[in-house]
């Protein structure tokens, strides 16, 4: 800021500045003095000036002018000279169009501003009725005064204002938040980079290709998330830029990816007789071991630049698409992931056939191969599927089919890949019959997803004939006699579990059930039964074991006073809660302190990972048998 005495003085003629009167009705300038114009010169033609009378004045000058105010000059071109006018009128819009202003007109001032930061320029009031304009209300009359000058500039206020976008400057400014020097706001800021820094937006390269295999874009996908069923973890594309044609190949590991680049360049350079000239990668650690190569044999090796994916952006949405691909046909027969291999495969072959924008609504095949695909051999992935198995069987009698689920093409076979619920195993064949409405594994799922009822009645029962047997097992000697019984004892529980239940004990202990002859009816109560014996069910693609009688000779189970016979599922798995049993405990040497076991007690041993066997008795729970006492069994160690 800086103070200046300033003495203004009138350099203009003595005559009486111009009083102008603005008028939106007129559409020139008029004035009937001259002498204070700029410039004038005669009007050699025949016009008139017509007035609100219809009466035509003659023009004897045309002459030009102007109007200076303290923030700008006013220009006023082809001024009419007419002596017979009574007032000089002013042009409204002749003045706007002339200068790039407008007027604001209120009820005793009008305003001049600035058509695009919206500045007052010059300001008039009125009088009698009429807006007046004068140069005594554009500059002062002349007087010596001091006046303090600011000079903020734009770049002053972009860095009071943190560096603001030229945008927003210019906002603040047209809505005369505070003024400003210069209307320029396009300046260059060493801050701004430092933290504005955006990557920038990458237009065309200019490098068109010409003929299949001169550039080659290629990238490696992965990890997956999971291994796929044929043991792959990634995959690596190879693009042609000429005709957008993609190439898949799965990798174990990325170090793979030389052998598999030797296959390809083998593979496309037969079958093409073209060379590959240009290849273009990232320089990842799998891609430098190809570098030495593409030196050797003459390939140009591309190379983006760090960090700079979009550059290979090419390869970047072709991954993109393959994956997004390869998910809508995993999900639309619910099949699992680790199908994605096939699933990816599967979309690559159908990319190259779909017809694209970027090739005039051409496929990539059409473009490679010149020939239009076969879209009748396309058929819908994951559905059901009966190939011919025929050459297969082992006997005559085998069946000719069997019901696979579809995964794709072949590419070195014209024919279909099947893969076989029951045994996994994947046929490839070409006399397939699809059923493209049926998903065999959506059927798999439901049929494996867990019930939502109690898993304690999931099964029907084993037993729907007879009546429910009791199972007693029994830790007390031979010799011993059980205390009589005071009161009902509750009769174990015999439950089938799901795959699904947690076992009682490990997953892999487990009690195998034997029958015994001689056993009868079990004591009417035992202070030491286990609270549950839970029956294990066998796998779900099997059917519950079968129940059969007991037939071994001098079998007195066949007496029973009901008249049926007291059965036995052989060898069923059991999960049993040892928690209430009272166990004898077995001193250092291995030699149980109890006394000698009867002759015909058998000894169970329950060990982890290891099966055992129990002794447990099976009879009617309606009446008790005359038979004698069940056998007891007794564990040595737990």
């Amino acid at each position: 800021m800086q103070a200046n005495a300033n003495l203004v003085c009138n350099t203009q003629s003595v005559n009486t500045p111009i009083t102008w009167f603005p008028d939106t009705g007129a559409n020139q300038h008029v004035t009937p003095d001259i002498s204070n114009m700029a410039s004038s010169e005669p009007s050699t033609g025949i016009d008139q000036l017509h007035v609100g009378d219809g009466k035509g004045l003659a023009i004897s000058h045309i002459a030009h002018s102007k109007i200076h105010a303290p923030k700008s000059t006013f220009i006023l071109s082809n001024i009419l000279h007419v002596p017979h006018i009574k007032k000089p009128l002013l042009s409204v819009q002749k003045f706007c169009i002339e200068n790039n202003v407008f007027f604001e007109f209120h009820s005793f001032v009008f305003y001049v501003k600035d058509l695009i930061t919206k500045e007052v320029l010059l300001s008039g009031h009125s009088r009698d009725g009429l807006y007046i304009m004068s140069e005594s209300s554009a500059t002062s009359l002349p007087q010596a005064f001091l006046t303090a000058r600011r000079s903020t500039s734009a770049d002053v206020w972009h860095r009071r204002l943190g560096h603001p976008s030229s945008r927003i400057l210019r906002l603040l400014v047209s809505n005369k938040k505070f003024s400003c020097t210069s209307k320029q706001f396009h300046f260059n800021c060493q801050a701004c980079p430092l933290g504005k820094s955006t990557r920038l937006s990458l237009g065309p390269t200019g490098h068109k290709t010409s003929a299949p295999l001169e550039l080659i874009y290629s990238d490696v996908w992965g990890p997956s998330p999971m291994l796929s069923s044929d043991g792959f973890w990634y995959f690596v594309i190879f693009v042609d830029a000429h005709t957008k044609y993609i190439w898949l190949f799965p990798l174990v590991s990325k170090s793979d990816i030389f052998t598999i680049f030797h296959q390809f360049q083998t593979q496309v350079e037969r079958q093409f007789s073209v060379k590959i000239k240009s290849v273009q990668t990232n320089w990842g650690g799998k891609y430098r071991k190809l570098n030495t190569f593409f030196k050797s044999i003459g390939i140009h090796h591309r190379l983006i630049c760090p960090h700079t994916h979009e550059q290979n952006g090419m390869v970047e949405r072709r991954h993109r698409h393959i994956v997004e691909t390869g998910l809508m046909l995993l999900g639309q027969c619910k099949a699992p992931l680790k199908l994605w291999c096939y699933a990816f495969k599967t979309s690559v072959y159908l990319i190259n056939r779909i017809p694209t924008p970027v090739l005039n609504y051409k496929s990539p095949f059409e473009c490679l191969f010149r020939s239009a695909p076969d879209y009748s051999f396309l058929r819908t992935f994951g559905c059901l599927c009966f190939p011919f198995l025929r050459p297969y069987n082992v006997h005559k009698l085998d069946f000719r089919s069997s019901p696979c689920v579809f995964l794709g093409y072949n590419t070195s076979h014209l024919g279909y890949c099947c893969l076989d619920l029951s045994s996994h195993r994947i046929y490839i064949a070409r006399h397939v019959r699809f059923h493209e409405h049926t998903f065999p594994l959506t059927i798999s799922e439901q049929n494996n997803s867990p019930s939502p009822s109690n898993t304690s009645t999931c099964l029907p029962p084993l037993f729907p004939t007879l009546p429910q047997p009791s199972f007693f097992l029994s830790p007390f000697p031979a010799s011993v006699s059980p205390a009589p019984p005071t009161s009902p004892a509750p009769t174990p529980v015999l439950t089938p579990i799901m795959s699904a239940c947690p076992p009682l004990l490990s997953p892999h202990a487990s009690l195998f059930v034997d029958q015994y002859p001689g056993t009868g009816v079990a004591p009417a109560s035992h202070p030491a039964l286990p609270k549950s014996v839970a029956l294990q069910q066998p796998s779900l693609v099997l059917a519950s074991p079968l129940l059969h009688t007991s037939s071994r000779p001098g079998s007195d189970l066949a007496n029973s006073p009901t008249g049926l016979p007291t059965v036995s599922p052989p060898a069923l798995n059991l999960v049993i809660d040892l928690s209430h049993f009272d166990l004898q405990q077995v001193s250092d040497s291995g030699v149980s302190a109890s006394p000698p076991l009867a002759p015909r007690q058998h000894t169970m041993v329950l060990r982890p990972w290891k099966a055992k066997t129990a002794n447990i008795s099976v009879t009617s729970a309606l009446e008790p048998s005359s038979s004698p006492t069940h056998e007891p069994s007794t564990f040595q160690e737990a």
